[in-house]
């Protein structure tokens, strides 16, 4: 070959690696950005809506309680999670406005209304203070206490009579359990759909000889089983006459993990399916919940009254509504970050026990040697006890300690997943482009 043809060839071969390039860089600029060009402004960049200015929502930064660790507890952290699943979270989530009620005119009598539900003499009421109604049935040992502003109330039985009819017969079972628990919520009419949808725990309690409970290792242990209900709400809905919503649906479902729920809303007259991806909503400590209900054997002597009460023994009820549609979308920390600040120590320790330990006793503050984080970290909702402006979302990291006995046991760390550094004020996002072709009705 002459220098000339070398010279020419090597030109050719130029030109094809050039065009080569630049068409394998198109491709990977369609396959990447095709998504994002698709998926709605909201879940790109946070429209910060909840508040018209940040420091109005920066006034509700999440005060999360921690458990305390013993004098001596060592804050070492090893991580052997996947850590190719951490990115995988959403980086922009739903925040919701709680509809908090502020007390009516009617509201002792509709603490009348729910007394008599549970069976007591709605006349024989006793006003604790200005915002708390009392019932007590001594009778059958079993008082109730309505908070006047919202409803919430505890009602509860004397340990010693649920330990006597313990005695007459058997526990229904778990699915019994949870069934007769729905129930009387569905009979004092405060079962929401979002406890309805979720799926309900149990746990089988001892009584113990001074009255307080603690964890019965079967039902052949317990005189109770306590249901806790669980609530789930929307960190992503997407509608499915957006346009690109198979793209976002498919996009999404891979990255988290998670399946998305379907039902439908109807636009215009015509229904349009909706695809939401739930977590489910939490507590300050991760193994108690705000809906509680204890089911026990059956009263054959129905000293409680009516039949859907005969086996019901305790309920514990706080519920804040929520508002169904979400007020704005934000911006959350990195997991990574997440990760980092809790073996900084400034996560919020909700959960401590051993594998086999009892927990539902009072935490008492235990000695650590080593936490090692051993699943990979998730978003929920966080709720408490007490009233919140906004339901916002926290990172939850778990696995296993290592106490300073070398025995076993299992954490929770909470840390709050918005990003305040970079909170904004309310942002006005275009709608997202609606389909056009009626195809997806």
């Amino acid at each position: 070959m002459t220098l000339t043809e070398a010279a020419f060839w090597t030109k050719r071969f130029g030109v094809i690696a050039l065009g080569a390039s630049i068409v394998f860089v198109i491709v990977i600029l369609v396959v990447t950005l095709q998504p994002k060009k698709y998926m709605p402004p909201e879940y790109l960049t946070a429209n910060f809506a909840c508040t018209e200015k940040r420091e109005e929502f920066l006034q509700h930064k999440l005060d999360i309680p921690a458990l305390q660790l013993a004098d001596g507890s060592e804050m070492v952290f090893e991580i052997l999670t996947d850590t190719g699943k951490i990115d995988s979270l959403p980086q922009i989530i739903n925040v919701y406005k709680f509809n908090n009620p502020t007390q009516s005119l009617s509201a002792q009598a509709n603490a009348k209304i729910l007394a008599k539900k549970l069976n007591f003499n709605p006349d024989d009421i006793i006003r604790k203070d200005a915002v708390t109604y009392i019932w007590i049935d001594k009778l059958g040992k079993r008082n109730l206490e309505i908070q006047a502003k919202n409803m919430n109330f505890t009602f509860k039985t004397d340990p010693s009579v649920i330990k006597s009819i313990a005695e007459t017969g058997l526990l229904p079972t778990e699915q019994e359990a949870k069934a007769k628990a729905a129930e009387i919520l569905r009979t004092l009419s405060v079962y929401s759909d979002d406890y309805s949808k979720g799926t309900h725990r149990t746990t089988y309690i001892n009584i113990n000889p001074d009255g307080s409970y603690s964890k019965a290792s079967s039902a052949s242990e317990a005189e109770l089983i306590r249901v806790d209900f669980v609530r789930k709400k929307s960190m992503i809905t997407i509608a499915s006459n957006i346009v690109g919503a198979d793209l976002m649906i498919q996009s999404l479902t891979k990255r988290t993990g998670i399946e998305p729920t379907q039902s439908n809303i109807i636009v215009n007259d015509k229904k349009v399916d909706v695809y939401t991806y739930d977590t489910v909503v939490t507590f300050p400590e991760t193994q108690r919940y705000n809906v509680s209900v204890y089911v026990g054997v059956e009263d054959k002597e129905k000293r409680s009254g009516g039949s859907s009460l005969n086996s019901i023994y305790q309920i514990d009820f706080t519920y804040w509504p929520i508002q169904v549609e979400a007020c704005g979308t934000y911006e959350l920390v990195s997991p990574q970050k997440a990760i980092e600040e809790v073996q900084a120590g400034k996560g919020k320790l909700v959960y401590l026990f051993d594998k086999n330990g009892d927990d539902v006793v009072p935490y008492t503050p235990k000695r650590v040697k080593k936490f090692i984080v051993t699943k990979d970290i998730f978003i929920t909702y966080y709720e408490s006890p007490d009233e919140l402006e906004y339901l916002q979302p926290v990172y939850v990291i778990s696995g296993d300690v290592i106490f300073d006995n070398d025995i076993k046991g299992t954490f929770d760390f909470y840390y709050p997943a918005i990003n305040y550094d970079i909170v904004q004020d309310k942002i006005e996002l275009p709608p997202p482009v609606v389909e056009e072709k009626s195809s997806w009705l």
